[in-house]
């Protein structure tokens, strides 16, 4: 029998839960790290943006991380860490794909959508490589001397004066005790799992699902594009430096590219246009979306997948609770909707960020049981401003500029977030793509609304969209940094 005493009981140990048990340890509480898996190990999630960056880096920078550190960009990244497989992102790329026709670039970019994150590769993005980059972090968790357990079953979670964890490891009984529960373990939901909290997708609109794996030998799209009569030299940074998206008529593509020669490719599926029940294998359904798309096949011609097809189920869930007066989950674990515009990362730094500021601030106070209700709220408002900016773009999938001038709402709070961040103007009350501004909030639902409504025309009249670009460029404005929903760019925006 293993029997391990903590103060703070962490339950899966990829980036998130070991990043967590290293501010914790520097925090002087005394985490445990239990892993159902073991590292290396494949994962997806890989996109992150300004935002996760700078999340990351303050959190490296506040709690004496300096290993770390570099990894908060692309540039210091390769410096430092050369050896980590990462993938350069310069930003957003968009690119309207019809059923079975070649795709055609326009004069003026109309099915074309290119945002700029940075100024330079050496400050940019990165796709994380999530079997090097999650395997370092519980690297580096282990070297702080970190209690850690991979390979671990959770069998029962009870409250026995604090809670109470059992479990397998290599055989072996393993009996955890901990003041408090923190389920860093995603979609395993474990501690949703044993206490029974519903994990349906209530309250979400968005109902999509997915097939994906990484492959070798992708062609780069820029190429093809460039084949088909496009010019590459209009864009505001390499397309495929970026999280490329192919949006088609049944859902949409995501292609990202790792240096090691690997990219991470999926297609996830509309499931009002193409349902998911009775689907079939994951061979032939990747098979069929390449047939369907002729520009998308040559760019997969050469292709193989270096791990088996993964179909999903319905991608999205929410816990029904996700915080209680001694545990919590991270953004991750809470819920899921959908990987179309790269949140996941932002949004648990983001989670980590604010129960480190609890336990910093409230630890053994009275005023700590008193900080999981907000967290709870705050976390339940954020799912759904989310979950609304996504089903609205999967709603404006059949008519690509009504798609390019909503996802201003996203581009808008996400840089006017970042530059919070960036000029030390943030407070920690700030809720995710400040959708915690009650303007801006509103603003989004009712452009979200009048989408809606658009959005159920056949053929959308063009002063119909002028009108629409016109409010949200008024809905944004105060909050507008880069230059956004200007006509004038022909949707393609540098980095200001």
């Amino acid at each position: 029998m293993i029997r391990v005493n903590a103060e703070i009981a962490i339950i899966g140990a990829g980036f998130a839960g070991s990043l967590l048990a290293l501010v914790l340890h520097q925090l002087h509480r005394k985490p445990v790290l239990l892993e159902q898996g073991r590292h290396p190990r494949f994962a997806i999630g890989e996109s992150s943006t300004p935002l996760a960056n700078l999340s990351f880096e303050k959190l490296c920078r506040t709690y004496d991380l300096p290993r770390l550190t570099p990894l908060s960009k692309y540039g210091s990244w390769q410096q430092t860490y050369p050896e980590l497989a990462c993938g350069l992102k310069r930003g957003f790329s968009f690119f309207r794909h019809h059923l079975r026709q070649e795709f055609a670039p326009q004069i003026d970019h109309a099915n074309e959508l290119l945002v700029a994150a940075s100024p330079a590769d050496a400050v940019g993005d990165t796709h994380w490589f999530r079997e090097q980059f999650d395997h370092f972090l519980a690297q580096e968790a282990q070297a702080a001397a970190i209690p850690y357990f991979d390979q671990t079953q959770i069998t029962a979670i009870t409250r026995d004066r604090g809670w109470l964890l059992r479990g397998v490891r290599a055989e072996q009984e393993i009996e955890v005790k901990a003041r408090f529960l923190v389920d860093a373990s995603g979609p395993a939901s474990v501690v949703a799992r044993e206490l029974g909290i519903d994990c349906r997708p209530w309250g979400l609109r968005t109902n999509s699902w997915a097939v994906y794996s990484h492959f070798a030998g992708v062609e780069f799209w820029e190429n093809l594009f460039a084949q088909s009569g496009g010019k590459p030299a209009d864009h505001p940074f390499h397309c495929d430096d970026a999280a490329l998206h192919h949006v088609l008529d049944h859902g949409w593509m995501w292609v990202l590219r790792f240096n090691n020669g690997l990219a991470s490719a999926g297609f996830v599926f509309n499931e009002a246009k193409q349902a998911c029940r009775n689907s079939p294998p994951p061979e032939a359904i990747w098979k069929n979306a390449l047939a369907s798309y002729p520009a998308i096949a040559r760019q997969f011609s050469a292709a193989r997948a270096v791990r088996p097809l993964i179909r999903t189920e319905r991608l999205q869930r929410r816990a029904k609770q996700v915080a209680g007066a001694d545990w919590a989950m991270l953004p991750h674990s809470a819920y899921f909707i959908d990987p179309l515009l790269s949140s996941g990362i932002a949004h648990t730094l983001l989670g980590i960020e604010r129960l480190a500021r609890i336990f910093e601030r409230h630890w053994e106070r009275p005023s700590f049981y008193e900080q999981w209700p907000e967290y709870e709220a705050t976390l339940q408002r954020e799912i759904d401003f989310v979950d609304q900016l996504v089903h609205g773009c999967y709603r404006a999938f059949d008519h690509f500029a009504l798609l390019a001038v909503f996802t201003m709402y996203y581009f808008a709070g996400a840089i006017y977030s970042e530059t919070r961040r960036r000029q030390g103007n943030a407070s920690p009350q700030d809720e995710f793509l400040f959708s915690h501004h009650a303007p801006f909030r509103a603003a989004v639902s009712q452009g979200y609304q009048k989408l809606l409504h658009l959005s159920k025309n056949q053929s959308l009249a063009t002063d119909a969209l002028i009108a629409y670009r016109r409010q949200v460029a008024a809905d944004i404005a105060p909050y507008n940094l880069a230059g956004l929903c200007d006509p004038s760019k022909q949707n393609l925006y540098p980095f200001v």
